[in-house]
């Protein structure tokens, strides 16, 4: 049997038979040519999972090939990390009766990661079809793609998660502080270590916050919110969704206190924010969304409408001063 670049992607993504895999393992064994040849192939499969949808992978294979070529260039706005063995780094992607001793010798693991600055929001599709919305200033670590018992990512920062359900194959998101156990739900995350910041706002489903210090397990139900404070979790009632517009490129200020907004806009506007006041100006509005993409002046000045304060802006040092 032939071995080329399209059986190579086919085994990547768990798409080949039996005898394709065993197959493939032959072809492995038979020269280093060959093994060099499969890391060039697997390379372009990892750069497609990090900026194409599973639909897509198929019919871009050339843009891909050229984006291997281009990752420095890349890197500005998406780092891509793989974590490559010194012999050979598959990633977790094919099933147990598909691993023959060849390929078992050679499989290891694989790691992705994406790290977004402050002002850039993304959104990533994993290789099992969960959905991940990546908020400014956050990072996530994933395998390229999923083998095992269960399929675990890392986060810092926040994230919403679209989990794709597969009741055999639990997904955890870990954090500093906890990990969080889903089948298949949609909830927000935020995660900050250096400010042992922890809350998860479950939207809709059922997961489980299991403590990494003491192993407790805490139960979230469908609109409900999970908080870490003085050293464990207190669960509330999820009063308002207003939090999680940031998927639709808003700003929600709706009950916020201006400092704590001028910290939003910190970070989705990347942009350093001094208030040179002594008494906080007060937000008028009962309700307000402002759009991320209208920009930082525009933002200051719909707030203005409503609120006590003036503000200058210095460009050169990327500061604007609250008076």
């Amino acid at each position: 049997m032939k071995v080329d670049r399209n059986l190579m992607y086919r085994f990547f993504q768990n798409e080949n038979t039996e005898e394709e895999a065993e197959c493939l393992g032959r072809w492995l064994k038979e020269s280093e040519d060959n093994e060099r040849e499969f890391r060039k192939a697997y390379d372009v499969f990892l750069v497609s999972q990090m900026f194409l949808s599973s639909a897509e992978v198929g019919k871009v294979r050339s843009q891909a090939e050229m984006q291997v070529q281009k990752r420095r260039r890349l890197s500005r706005t998406v780092w891509l990390t793989v974590s490559v063995a010194a012999s050979l780094a598959l990633g977790f992607f094919i099933s147990d009766r598909f691993f023959t001793k060849p390929v078992r010798d050679l499989v290891k693991e694989s790691t992705l990661a994406l790290s977004n600055s402050p002002g850039q929001i993304t959104t990533v599709t994993l290789s099992d079809g969960t959905t991940v919305h990546l908020n400014a200033d956050s990072r996530i670590e994933y395998p390229a793609v999923f083998y095992g018992n269960e399929r675990r990512v890392r986060l810092d920062g926040e994230a919403i998660f679209d989990v794709e359900h597969d009741a055999s194959k639990p997904f955890v998101v870990e954090t500093f502080r906890y990990d969080i156990r889903v089948l298949g739900t949609r909830f927000d995350v935020v995660a900050e270590e250096e400010e042992s910041l922890f809350s998860t706002a479950l939207l809709e489903g059922k997961v489980a916050l299991v403590d990494k210090a003491d192993g407790r397990q805490y139960t979230m139900t469908e609109n409900t919110v999970a908080v870490y404070a003085d050293g464990g979790i207190s669960l509330s009632e999820l009063d308002s969704r207003e939090d999680f517009l940031w998927t639709e490129g808003i700003i929600s200020a709706a009950g916020l206190p201006f400092d704590r907004l001028m910290e939003k806009f910190e970070k989705y506007y990347n942009v350093n924010i001094v208030i040179r006041r002594g008494e906080l100006p007060k937000i008028g509005y009962g309700r307000l969304r402002i759009r991320i993409s209208d920009g930082i002046s525009t933002a200051l000045d719909i707030l203005k409408r409503s609120s006590d304060f003036t503000y200058t802006y210095d460009t050169a040092g990327n500061t604007i001063y609250i008076d």
